[in-house]
């Protein structure tokens, strides 16, 4: 792999080791929340895995497409995954939304490995499944999943919104840098393609957690909901002839 591909995976270790902080300080110093900040901490966290083993040159296949960094899309197999969780943990959404979603997801990641590992119709047949399956998985984001919310506030709302925003505008950079790449015309390097990747990465997994992070007062606002919601109260027995 060349220097500058390396030094990109470099800095990609480092951005994700920093943008792990946050999460795990905040749930050091609260104690509570574990699912939300665990999540949080694990898509940075795994990403950062990734970067070294792509540092290390760990796990790179030679295919009839070229060379396929298994790490890179491991990652997005874990992580990308863990975000859809995390704007569901804030949304709420019935287990078969949420589940769709992550579905829809690995569908994309799928098709983004065969066309990579692949040349000429299978290949495009492949990215056109997953652009297919990504404008399915932006509707869900945009439309689906906000109708679906069963309990939010303003804050939650709020934060919501510029996550699921976040998401949607920098993961719709990701099949066009495909297209510009070696993968598709040949526009870019596969130099600059890695510094894409890792500047996107780093603002997509970063900044969400970053921001998230900032803004996990709106998870004490679902702690407040779910303590101020009553509880069904117990039917009393009808009493017995003759009691």
């Amino acid at each position: 792999m060349p220097v500058e591909m390396t030094l990109w995976a470099w800095l990609g270790v480092l951005a994700m080791t920093v943008g792990t902080v946050p999460p795990l300080w905040l749930w050091y110093s609260t104690g509570t929340n574990g699912t939300y900040y665990a999540t949080l901490a694990g898509v940075t966290g795994f990403a950062a895995l990734a970067y070294l083993a792509m540092a290390l040159e760990i796990g790179n296949v030679s295919t009839e497409g070229g060379l396929l960094p298994v790490a890179r899309y491991v990652d997005w197999l874990v992580t990308t995954p863990l975000i859809l969780l995390y704007l569901g943990l804030l949304a709420r959404p019935p287990r078969r939304v949420l589940a769709g979603l992550i579905g829809a997801d690995v569908v994309i990641i799928i098709g983004g490995v065969v066309a990579v590992a692949t040349t000429g119709t299978l290949s495009w047949v492949a990215f056109g499944i997953g652009v297919a399956t990504y404008g399915l998985l932006v509707y869900g984001l945009l439309v689906t999943l906000p109708e679906s919310v069963s309990v939010e506030t303003d804050r939650v709302r709020a934060v919501f919104g510029t996550l699921r925003n976040i998401t949607v505008v920098l993961w719709t950079l990701y099949p066009v840098v495909w297209l510009v790449a070696p993968t598709g015309f040949g526009l870019i390097t596969v130099s600059t393609e890695m510094l894409v990747f890792v500047y996107l990465d780093i603002v997509a997994k970063v900044g969400f957690v970053v921001v998230a992070a900032a803004g996990a007062d709106a998870i004490s606002d679902l702690d407040d909901i779910d303590t101020a919601q009553p509880t069904t109260p117990a039917v009393e027995a009808s009493p017995k002839p003759g009691d």
